[in-house]
């Protein structure tokens, strides 16, 4: 062989070893993707597995509250679950106790929105919801229905049903995300009731009430929380001018669960679950999704 053959026949070896080289670490980072691809996936369902498990220990926790010595209060309070190598927290509040927005008169809805939004016209806010909901095109007092939408350039119009979730008020004519997001703690679609559990109705929801001050709705969950402590029935006299918007009947059947998993190798998941208990079925799930973690569980201080 020359040396022009040999010389082709080193380059070719040269190029061959370069190939396997490549090929053998593509071959090492295709198999460390996999392995931390199945590492990602087995820590997300631990996650997603404790969660259920404290979604089914809160449920049985809430409905043998007559049986317990220590029974779950919708409060807001932590619970804190044992589970192989994880922290679960969970907190509970009641559905009963926010404003129920396909179900609510405006009154109480009007109340709300002038809390949380001083600077817009709360009135108007509240009978635009109401148009969105009713079943008809005609708009109500200050409401607003297909022409107004159309006017102001939307390419949609109240579709005149009850809405879906708390989320869909951000379609509404006068409100965007930001606005349901600070009006989502205290609204559901959930509790299907028009009027609100005084006892597990929060400082705002109460404040929402017509008749309702804020210096009586503080003092009313300041009495509520002793009576509870005692294990007595709260004095419902200091809201008699809102009895109307009022329900006060002890016990819920729809209930929140905000449950926080933390796994022992720092993997969080944070869930929001929406539960109805039925004493012969067990419960239905009305609501699970995940949420972000720097999202602060709702309501940590109230009812």
């Amino acid at each position: 062989m020359n040396q022009r053959s040999r010389g082709f026949a080193m380059i070719l070896v040269i190029w061959s070893l370069i190939l396997l080289t490549s090929l053998a670490t593509g071959f090492s980072q295709a198999v460390r993707h996999e392995n931390r691809s199945a590492a990602d996936l087995a820590t997300i369902v631990r996650a997603e597995a404790a969660a259920t498990a404290a979604l089914h220990s809160a449920v049985l926790a809430l409905d043998a509250q007559e049986d317990s010595d220590r029974p779950w209060r919708a409060d807001g309070q932590p619970h804190e679950i044992d589970w192989p190598a994880a922290g679960i927290t969970v907190r509970v509040h009641s559905e009963n106790g926010r404003i129920d927005i396909n179900r609510s008169p405006i009154e109480p809805l009007a109340g709300l929105f002038a809390q949380l939004f001083p600077g817009q016209d709360a009135q108007t806010l509240a009978a635009a919801l109401l148009d969105w909901r009713d079943r008809d095109d005609e708009a109500g007092a200050g409401g607003s229905e297909q022409t107004s939408y159309s006017q102001a350039g939307f390419a949609y119009s109240p579709p005149n049903r009850p809405l879906h979730s708390v989320d869909e008020l951000s379609q509404v004519m006068g409100f965007d995300n930001a606005m349901v997001a600070t009006a989502r703690p205290f609204l559901t679609v959930h509790s299907r009731q028009s009027r609100i559990n005084a006892l597990s109705a929060d400082l705002i929801v109460l404040a929402a009430v017509p008749g309702i001050a804020p210096d009586l709705a503080q003092a009313f969950v300041r009495q509520r929380e002793e009576a509870i402590t005692r294990g007595e029935t709260p004095d419902f006299a200091l809201l008699r001018d809102g009895r109307r918007y009022l329900d006060t009947r002890i016990g819920s059947k729809v209930y929140s669960l905000d449950i926080e998993v933390r796994l022992d190798e720092g993997f969080i998941r944070r869930e929001h679950t929406v539960v109805r208990l039925d004493r012969r079925q067990g419960y239905a799930l009305l609501l699970r999704e995940t949420r972000p973690l720097d999202e602060t569980p709702v309501r940590d201080d109230t009812r």
